[in-house]
């Protein structure tokens, strides 16, 4: 198997299919996008702003068919992505106004209330990131069809080690609102430092630390 390689603009709409395939299920966007039907399309749709912006100032990775050793698909096709929220990305300058903006999708799609409601929830995983915190993994996604064979494993420790070489090195930390990858973080690494419940009748994050 191959290493990852850095995300290109290019990647952006394979990124976001596989994320919103393999996030079909995940709690958090059951919670956010309750309608199962449209799922896929309203979370690539949400996903997809966020993730160009991380391609242009975070660090994201990616295998594809060809690197990660899987046949019966192009070789160039993506199929697992991870994308980490260095320490410097919000402080990074804003690019030109363009359209569609996270937010703005997220209120097109739910409305309004409960966009703002959503957003609010989340914001409040900033209180429980490290003391010395590196970066935040926000998305670890491996497409349905390529998943128990060890890829987000490969892109995890990939992340990991360039990360730790990096000049905004620190704790990298994530949250998951999945209780089963729980014991798939812990054996890289990470510990379950605490965890809250998104807004009032949503999934309970599990905050996690990395070694720092």
């Amino acid at each position: 198997m191959d290493d990852p390689r850095p995300a290109r603009a290019d990647d952006v709409p394979a990124i976001r299919t596989v994320c919103a395939l393999a996030y079909a299920e995940n709690p958090l966007m059951a919670w956010v996008l309750p309608v199962r039907s449209t799922r896929a399309d309203a979370c690539a749709a949400w996903l997809g702003p966020a993730l160009e912006r991380y391609v242009a100032v975070g660090h994201v990775d990616v295998l594809t068919a060809g690197a990660a050793g899987v046949g019966g698909a192009p070789a160039d096709e993506v199929v697992a992505v991870a994308a980490w929220r260095p320490r410097h990305a919000d402080d990074a300058p804003e690019p030109p106004p363009r359209l569609p903006r996270p937010a703005g999708v997220l209120r097109a799609l739910v409305g309004p209330s409960r966009a703002d409601e959503v957003l609010t929830a989340l914001a409040g995983t900033a209180a429980h990131a490290p003391a010395r915190a590196g970066a935040y993994l926000n998305y670890l996604a491996v497409h349905p069809a390529y998943q128990r064979r060890g890829l987000g494993g490969v892109l995890l420790r990939h992340g990991l080690h360039a990360l730790a070489g990096s000049p905004w090195r620190g704790t990298p930390w994530l949250a998951t609102s999945d209780p089963t990858n729980v014991p798939f973080y812990a054996r890289h690494g990470f510990a379950a430092t605490g965890a809250f419940t998104l807004g009032a009748d949503g999934p309970r994050l599990t905050v996690m630390h990395g070694r720092g």
